[in-house]
């Protein structure tokens, strides 16, 4: 039978139609997948980094454990790497790690924390730790050391592109990566293979931001500031003319500020009391010209040209060519932790890039500090024997239930020769919180 020319046409639109239908679909499906990688991606990318903070965290509050003195500091710090440990085995269970044997990283995470509450357990009890046991609290350290370090290096390939998200979905059904591509379970395999001598565990059983969220004590009760009046002290801590700011809407919430902008940066003026509670300014260094101890006398002129008193260096960072200073609130001989402002200067020319007060504006109150109960000689007998004393002094520190403690602040070495700050309550003489100090040419920090 011949095909007409009409049916002819009719065919070739028909196939037109039906493959345009195909090509469609499948674009369709590809856009489809595509989203739903995407999404699988980030949710790895997300448990990546949760994996990676507990991580560092697990090491912190075990060198800690290292440094206690007390049952009850020994019980407080257990119940963090409980909680941290947790934390680390929900997000490497969100990880495309079916395929490995990973068995002793999570043994691993799972005792380390059982471990730590044994022994506090047995400290409650009377008994000290033998050196066997101080040993092995030493290797658990070692171990969350290499997984600390594994975990961020792992994060920082994939942010870097070294270690692409696609090779974290193709990971999903054990395909292989092409040749000289990292995998992301390339990681785990090499921590797991670090636990050969892990050793075997035999036990019974199984300052902070928070503090932003109370009211400002500063501001409570102070009076209300005219709009002019918070435009004079605007201008003063950004160093501009009146003119150069524009009124924004302002900030409600515990602290209502009115807040005024200009083209690099923005200040916020608290209504009541009228206390500058942060100061922001977009440019960005592009190289380092001064050093650390002249960013700080920059930090120091720009409090004194704010009337901001009484004000301490506790520690600095320089990071992407700026220093931030921190700086703690001395009352008489004590330095009271709880009354924080941080300063942010330019290492190019010691421009003031910010000023944060906000810490300050909601602890800082007048206090009176009671003769200590105990002697300084008497609160370092608590301090663990593992570590050498080499500076006390008298200090106020904010608790996690947002009480604050009157301590003595011990700063000491460890067998390692890494700083620690031990704080002992200078009316009970109970271990009250242990810091670790990370000090590098960058600075030094206190976690």
């Amino acid at each position: 039978m011949r095909m007409t020319r009409r049916g002819k046409i009719r065919l070739i639109v028909f196939t037109i139609a039906a493959l345009v239908i195909l090509l469609v679909r499948n674009v369709v499906l590809m856009s489809e997948n595509r989203h739903a990688n995407l999404i699988l991606e980030s949710s790895y990318l997300r448990a990546m980094e949760d994996l990676s903070a507990a991580a560092d965290n697990i090491n912190t509050t075990l060198s800690k454990e290292l440094c206690a003195g007390s049952a009850a500091m020994q019980s407080k710090l257990s119940a963090q790497l409980l909680s941290e440990a947790s934390t680390a085995k929900n997000a490497l269970a969100q990880l495309p790690v079916e395929q490995l044997e990973l068995s002793n990283t999570y043994k691993f995470l799972s005792q380390v924390g059982n471990y730590a509450t044994y022994l506090s357990d047995k400290s409650s009890g009377g008994e000290n730790l033998s050196d066997e046991e101080y040993e092995t609290l030493k290797k658990l350290s070692g171990y969350a050391q290499k997984l600390c370090g594994d975990m961020w290096s792992i994060e920082q390939m994939i942010n870097s592109g070294e270690l692409s998200p696609e090779n974290v979905v193709d990971s999903l059904d054990n395909s292989a990566a092409d040749e000289g591509d990292i995998s992301v379970t390339d990681g785990f395999a090499d921590f797991e293979d670090g636990f050969e001598s892990y050793p075997t565990l035999i036990y019974d059983g199984p300052f902070s931001d928070h503090l932003l969220q109370r009211k400002p004590l500063m501001t409570e009760n102070a009076q209300a500031v005219s709009e002019g009046y918070a435009q004079a002290k605007a201008c003063k801590a950004l160093a501009v003319k009146p003119d150069e700011l524009t009124a924004s809407e302002g900030e409600a919430g515990n602290m209502p500020s009115y807040v005024y902008n200009t083209e690099t940066g923005s200040v916020a003026v608290t209504k009541n009391g009228g206390y500058i509670s942060y100061m922001l300014k977009s440019r960005t260094p592009e190289k380092t010209v001064i050093d650390a101890k002249k960013a700080i006398s920059h930090a120091d002129k720009y409090l004194e040209q704010l009337g901001v008193e009484n004000m301490q260096v506790t520690y600095y960072e320089t990071l992407g060519n700026v220093c931030t200073v921190n700086y703690a609130y001395r009352d008489g001989n004590v330095l009271c932790y709880t009354d924080l402002i941080k300063i942010k200067v330019a290492m190019d020319n010691g421009e003031i890039l910010g000023f944060d007060a906000r810490g300050f504006l909601v602890n800082h109150k007048e206090r009176t500090f009671e003769s200590p109960k105990i002697s300084s000689d008497k609160a370092a007998e608590n301090v663990s024997k593992h570590l050498e004393v080499k500076n006390v002094r008298e200090c106020n520190i904010p608790l996690d239930n947002t009480k604050e403690c009157y301590c003595y602040e011990f700063t000491c070495l460890n067998d390692e020769g890494r700083h620690v700050l031990v704080y002992i309550d200078c009316m009970t003489g109970e271990e009250a919180q242990i810091l670790m100090l990370f000090e590098s040419d960058g600075g030094v920090l206190a976690q």
